[in-house]
Parts: structure tokens; sequence; C-alpha cells
């Protein structure tokens, strides 16, 4: 009698989604617990918050029993990259070459090519080859569960610390909150609030200004055009001085009286 198979379904015990990252050949990615089952999001929580230790290596040492070389590709870590072949010890050389000569026979649903040196990828529609996967790779959208819009189909996925599983465009408007609260926060030294009146309510009424004017111009040198990329170009060359933190109605205030014609 074989042993029962265990079906795994949700919902997930952590955040109570029915819904989990689905492959390209239609499995459902959940993680059996003692308890229950947690989705992919969940799952991605634990493993971007813990610490790597990385696994002790047994280095091996020369000659190659194919070509009795004594040297071999070295790491920038310093670790010589030595193989195990079936025969004994082969340098990274001989471990290419001896691959580049094997190909995996198949057939690609895209370009119809039934040869290839780095394997097969496997999709609903069939097996395509590495360079068919590559070029379509950011084109097609692929199937997921976002832990913040709950979205199920995007082009791009990220892996974030607290929320776990997300699509693209909501890290990207994670990045932008973090990189304009660590700007702010910077010339605001910790407060963020408007320099004039003190208002603190809301991040999204505050705004960068120039102390000495002349925005347009200082913006053409950096290179960016303003907002969030101009921040992050702030951000590289270290916060340099010249700048205040202004609620909206401050900002536009000091435009129409120091200068008439905006900056």
């Amino acid at each position: 009698m074989g042993r029962p198979k265990i079906l795994r379904s949700g919902p997930c015990e952590k955040c109570g989604s029915n819904e989990t990252y689905t492959r390209p050949n239609g499995k459902k990615e959940w993680k059996i617990t003692e308890t229950g089952v947690i989705c992919k999001s969940c799952s991605s929580k634990n493993y971007a918050s813990r610490k790597y230790v990385p696994h002790p290596r047994t280095p091996l040492s020369g000659p190659c029993v194919e070509c009795k070389s004594e040297t071999t590709y070295k790491e920038s870590s310093g670790y010589y990259r030595w193989y195990r072949g079936p025969h004994g010890t082969i340098c990274k050389k001989c471990f290419n070459r001896k691959n580049d000569h094997v190909l995996k026979s198949g057939l690609c649903v895209k370009c119809g090519i039934a040869y290839t040196k780095h394997g097969w990828h496997k999709t609903v529609k069939g097996d395509i080859c590495q360079t068919c996967y590559r070029s379509n790779y950011s084109k097609s959208k692929r199937k997921g569960n976002c832990s913040i819009c709950k979205i199920t189909e995007h082009k791009k996925w990220a892996i974030h610390n607290e929320y776990g599983r997300i699509c693209g465009t909501c890290s990207h408007s994670l990045v932008v909150k973090e990189i304009k609260k660590e700007t702010l926060s910077h010339y605001s030294k910790g407060k963020l609030k408007c320099a004039i009146c003190g208002y603190n309510k809301n991040i999204n009424g505050l705004e960068l200004d120039h102390i000495e004017g002349k925005g347009s111009k200082d913006r053409k040198e950096i290179g960016s055009d303003g907002g969030w990329g101009f921040m992050k170009k702030l951000k590289k060359l270290g916060f340099p001085p010249g700048y205040q933190v202004l609620c909206a109605t401050c900002n536009k205030i000091k435009q129409i009286e120091v200068d008439p014609k905006g900056i």
C-alpha cells in the first residue's frame, strides 16, 4: 500500500488566504506545517527574514585527472573551483568542456528547436528552451498572490522583508515611500515637519525645498527632473546641504513671494 497523498490547499493558517503562487505548470505552492499549510507569501516572509549561515566547504585539490593541470579557476573569495568528476577531481575548464558537448533533447513550442545545452522550462502550453524563456520572462505575466493588493498576475514579483511576496507595482511604491521618508527625515533632522508652520500630519503633504532657490538649475546639474528620482540622486550624493522640508502650502507661498516666475 502506497503512502497517502497529502492534499495541499488553503486557507493559509497565517493570513487566511485561499490563493497562493501558481507555477507555470499549474502546480500551486503550499508549504505544509505541523498544523496545516501556509501560502507562498507567508513562506517568503520567513525566508526573507532568516539569517544566512554559509555551509562549510570541503576544499578539493588538483591535479586534474583529465588535463593534469595543477591550477584552476579562482573565485574572488579565494576559493579554487575544482569539481568531482567520474574518475576524480577535474578543473573548471574540463568541467565546462565536458558539459558543453551534452545536448538535452526536447521540443520548444515557440521556436521549434529540438536540442539545447541549458535545459528546458515547463509552461502550460509545453516545454520552451532557455533562449525563449529569457526573452519572454520579463514580458509575460506570472501568477502569484500579492500580500498587499491581492493581485494574482503580474509581470514582476519581489520579496519584501515585512510583507513577503508582493507584485512589482507594490514593490515600487514601497521603495518610493522609503526613499522619500529617508530624505525628508534627513533634511528635517528626523522630525518630518514643515520648517515654517510645523505641519506634520501627513508625509504626502511635505515637499523638498531649495533654500536659495534655483531648483531648476540644480535639477539639471544633478540629472533628474525632480520627485523621488531627485531624492534618490541626493541619497547617492550623501544628502548635500542647501535643502529644507516645507509643506505644500508654504512651499507654494515661497515660490510666489520670492520667485514669481517659479523655480
